[in-house]
């Protein structure tokens, strides 16, 4: 990548022409030369210094590898950036500093050494390395770069800014921890049926086995069992039920702490469930759609297909707009479903309290922050009654995931 570069006169560089300039102005009214002789020169340097800043600009070249590309909030990163001189000029030492987005800093500064030209007969010499880490990045689409070099020629007459090459997307995904105190279901739930292989109706039709201890005796197929002359009984599959449900609050006005809480919790259950072998649904109480369009409402994903999508969208999802209404409730079906809310001034729906009546096991993790203990408390215990089991966060607490029941 190629570089974009400003020359400027430093004050020292316009204190240096404006000065000489009008010492030769006086020395011309008084008639002396050598003083006049002397403001020439004095106002010439910097219009030397910057004449050949012109002609000879640097020629620099810049390389910025970003490890891993993708990462999780909070995890470290590496950035390595190289850069190379490819003029004939070699470059002094100058400060740099490389901007960051959704870092605590804002760029990463220091100095980077003298850089030989593109003669010099050591390879080693004619580039020089930056190398830094990067961790508590937020969740979103993250930039590093451009780089900016400063230099300030020996004399500090003239200030020379390039600016290299361009921002490098940096992908950061919600925080992905270990949720096992909140207890997911272990194994998927399921009801058995009979196997009927023939016609409605036709009994002698059905897939039979013998008899195992600890049958029930109202499986017994008595016509199979005298045609065998042992006991057999009804033939039964195992239906699992595979799918599991993840709900979370997208709802207007939320505290930026609990919200980002709140979707690392819920990315955390997401991936928690697809590793128990569950498919996995998502939805969300109001419509948010992100930056790119999307949303994160109503995306199913097999058990054996990766989670890129749906983190993908746990990356970009925000809450939504301050006229958006709820989502329609979600349809009862008998499974797991894990709801992620934040408390908030108005208690829950009722809508919302109700499905757990309907599914396989319910559970509720509800984070707060100090300020609203005590409303907490009380909706915990209107989800608690309702069904729910409920698990407390706390936002502001030091370490949010230190769970209580």
């Amino acid at each position: 990548m190629g570089a974009e570069t400003r020359l400027r006169l430093t004050r020292r560089g316009w204190g240096l022409l404006i000065g000489g300039v009008v010492l030769a102005l006086v020395a011309d009214l008084l008639k002396h030369e050598p003083l006049r002789y002397c403001g020439v020169v004095i106002a010439a340097v910097p219009v030397v210094v910057y004449l050949i800043g012109m002609v000879f600009p640097p020629r620099l070249t810049i390389t910025r590898t970003v490890y891993p590309a993708t990462v999780s909030a909070g995890d470290r990163l590496r950035v390595v950036v190289e850069v190379q001189n490819q003029s004939v000029v070699p470059l002094p030492a100058a400060a740099y500093a490389d901007t960051i987005t959704g870092a605590q800093a804002r760029s990463v500064g220091g100095v980077l050494r003298a850089i030989g030209s593109r003669l010099h007969p050591r390879e080693g010499r004619r580039r020089s390395r930056i190398a830094y880490g990067l961790s508590e990045l937020r969740r979103g689409i993250q930039t590093v770069g451009p780089l900016y070099l400063e230099h300030i020629d020996g004399l500090g007459a003239t200030r020379r800014v390039s600016e290299l090459g361009d921002a490098q997307t940096i992908e950061v995904w919600p925080s992905i921890r270990d949720v096992a105190a909140l207890e997911i279901p272990a194994q998927r739930e399921g009801i058995e049926t009979e196997v009927a292989l023939g016609h409605a109706g036709e009994a002698d039709d059905v897939m039979t086995r013998e008899y195992r201890r600890g049958d029930a005796m109202r499986r017994v197929h008595w016509r199979a069992t005298a045609r065998v002359g042992e006991l057999q009984v009804r033939q039964e599959e195992h239906h699992g039920e595979t799918v599991a449900r993840v709900l979370l609050d997208t709802a207007p006005g939320a505290d930026e702490a609990a919200f980002e809480l709140a979707v690392s919790v819920a990315a955390s259950v997401h991936q928690r469930l697809h590793d128990l072998g569950y498919d996995t649904e998502v939805f969300t109480t109001h419509p948010a759609e992100d930056i790119e369009g999307a949303t994160l409402d109503q995306i199913r994903t097999p058990a054996a297909t990766p989670l890129d999508e749906v983190m993908r969208r746990y990356m970009l999802v925000q809450p939504a707009a301050a006229d958006a209404e709820a989502l329609p409730a979600l349809p009862p079906k008998h499974t797991p479903l894990v709801y992620v809310g934040i408390v908030r001034d108005e208690p829950a729906a009722t809508e919302l309290l109700e499905l757990a009546a309907g599914a396989g096991s319910a559970l509720a993790v509800l984070i707060r922050s100090a300020a609203n203990a005590s409303l907490a408390a009380r909706e915990a215990a209107r989800f608690d009654h309702a069904g729910w089991r409920v698990v407390a966060m706390d936002a502001s607490a030091r370490d949010p995931w230190q769970v209580r029941p």
